[in-house]
């Protein structure tokens, strides 16, 4: 897409140094044979006055005219010998400039997963009716007062088969209060009330899910460094990963704009930025599975396999507690 846009102003670039070069050369006609006018018009009444004492002012505009058009022509036949090598100069030039942007900005940004960037802010209903059966959906957030009015839109997704794996920002915590100062319009005690209403959504959500549904929901309730809001997709069909990111800044999280980033789901990622083919898709989902990793351990009994009941454990359905403690890759 980015490629397309940038053929067009290139087009429409060189559609302008074009209607331009015409202008030009028409301007240039037009002064040729004006001044060839001026000169045979003044040379007539030149000599028709030739005993007049203001005859030698029709003189001066006949040979300015003639002076005119010589110089006019010679510009303009000069100009049009080299034109050909001129705009072969000026094309290479052009090349050049181009290669250099779209090797160096566009075409990188592709190979590193960039995707695009959302007109305004996260339109979280569109992104949920995208999702199909079997996909899975990783969710890295603190809080938003709107997203506890999305708790339906969920639930229908885990109907309809897609898995839901969440990782929430503990209330009462001091992470969120310190997001709760920087965030617009809100303190610590509103931060708090909001993130414990989320919760009561999701929890509203778990009572309804069963066994008949094909979809799950696993979250674990974190108490740590924010990080930046994460929403991941991982198509169950086509294998294929979209992270949508954004910042942590003055405003709610859903009212931020969102970078799209797409790549492969590869059975073993190693991502680093220093190898050749770093992906951020690969990067941001390496992250969360670090994370939600982080979050399981905390929760396993001394042993190390089975998951101990906690509060800050929630999944439906009831009787896969050790499916929604994984990710997809588990």
């Amino acid at each position: 897409m980015q490629l397309n846009i940038l053929n067009h102003k290139t087009m429409n670039y060189m559609s302008s140094l074009t209607a331009a070069k015409k202008l030009k050369g028409l301007f240039s006609l037009v002064l040729i044979f004006g001044g060839f006018t001026i000169y045979k018009l003044f040379e007539v009444l030149a000599k028709d006055f030739a005993t007049k004492e203001y005859g030698w002012v029709f003189k001066i505009f006949s040979e300015f005219g003639l002076f005119l058009s010589v110089i006019i022509s010679v510009g303009f036949f000069h100009h049009w010998i080299s034109a050909a090598e001129e705009r072969e100069e000026s094309l290479k030039n052009l090349s050049d400039a181009l290669v250099k942007h779209v090797d160096n900005i566009l075409l990188n940004s592709v190979k590193r997963g960039f995707s695009g960037i959302t007109n305004k802010e996260f339109d979280f209903s569109q992104i949920m009716q995208g999702l199909k059966p079997g996909d899975y959906v990783y969710w890295l957030i603190t809080f938003d007062p709107r997203f506890k009015n999305k708790s339906r839109e969920i639930e229908n997704a885990i109907k309809n088969g897609v898995h839901f794996r969440l990782l929430i920002l503990k209330s009462d915590c001091i992470f969120g209060e310190l997001r709760a100062t920087e965030t617009s319009g809100f303190n610590p005690h509103e931060f708090n009330e909001y993130s414990k209403l989320f919760r009561v959504s999701l929890e509203d959500v778990i009572s309804r899910i069963d066994d008949t549904m094909k979809g799950s929901l696993g979250v674990f309730v974190y108490e740590g460094l924010p990080s930046l809001p994460l929403f991941i997709i991982i198509s169950g069909k086509s294998r294929k990963v979209k992270v949508y990111n954004s910042s942590y800044l003055t405003e709610p999280v859903s009212k931020m704009p969102y970078l799209n980033w797409e790549s492969e789901l590869k059975t073993e990622i190693q991502p680093s930025f220093e190898s050749e083919h770093w992906n951020f898709a690969d990067l941001f989902l390496d992250y969360f599975e670090k994370r939600w990793e982080m979050e399981k351990e905390k929760h396993l009994d001394a042993a190390g396999n089975e998951l101990i009941e906690n509060d800050n454990f929630m999944y439906a359905p009831a009787s896969a507690r050790q499916k929604c403690s994984g990710l997809i890759l588990d």
